[in-house]
């Protein structure tokens, strides 16, 4: 039988996607959600033609896309910085 390894990786929420509660990014620049046990998993970026992008609940997004819906997390702290990424 094979033996089942737990990895603990801590991730810290950077970006919200407007409309999408249980997606965000990471401090790692990475897409990451939640599945319904809570647990949390990693998205992987696709690309569907020449087009860069995320799936998120069976539809495509591309980076362009996406871009426009990212929030900071807890922007309250964040002051002077821009609600949206610059270096994505």
């Amino acid at each position: 039988m094979a033996k089942k390894v737990s990895v603990t990786q801590l991730v810290d929420r950077v970006w919200d996607i407007d409309g999408y509660p249980n997606y965000f990014f990471g401090h790692d620049k990475k897409l990451y959600r939640f599945d319904s046990r809570g647990q949390v998993k990693i998205n992987k970026r696709i690309i569907i033609g020449t087009t860069q992008g995320y799936i998120l609940k069976s539809k495509f997004f591309s980076l362009s896309q996406l871009r426009s819906m990212l929030s900071r997390h807890n922007s309250q702290e964040w002051p002077l910085s821009t609600n949206h990424p610059t270096d994505f």
